[in-house]
């Protein structure tokens, strides 16, 4: 029983090790003051862009799809914190985990159902272009 314990401690202090601490998420009260730095924050969408231009996404985001995330890292800053998002918050969490194994400052994950359940402003793509 001893060497159990043992073991399972082993096995819980290495994988904590491996996997760091989980971004936070954000509330979308909390993400709001954040993008209030506009200047300051890099809003990432993880989302493919056909679900970008059904459901919208935030002012001012950028958009890599999380599959091409690790080949595209050098088209996101190191000089600003990042916010990751997507629809419900999980691959936005795995981007988040992925920007942080690559040492860039995130500053959270979020969804943004969430966001837009609560009435906040969402911008479509192809209303963007229209306006160009």
């Amino acid at each position: 029983m001893r060497r159990f314990v043992y073991i399972f401690f082993v096995l819980l202090f290495c994988s904590s090790l491996s996997f760091g601490q989980a971004a936070k998420k954000l509330t979308p009260d909390e993400l709001e003051k954040a993008l209030e730095k506009r200047g300051g924050v890099f809003f990432l969408d993880v989302r493919d862009p056909a679900e970008i231009q059904k459901l919208g996404s935030i002012p001012g985001y950028v958009n890599i799809p999380l599959g091409q995330l690790e080949s595209r890292l050098k088209e996101v800053p190191k000089d600003k914190p990042v916010i990751t998002a997507c629809s419900h918050g999980v691959r936005a969490a795995k981007a988040a985990a992925l920007l942080e194994k690559n040492g860039f400052k995130v500053l959270g994950a979020c969804g943004l159902e969430e966001w837009k359940e609560k009435g906040k402003k969402v911008v479509y793509p192809e209303a963007e272009k229209k306006k160009s």
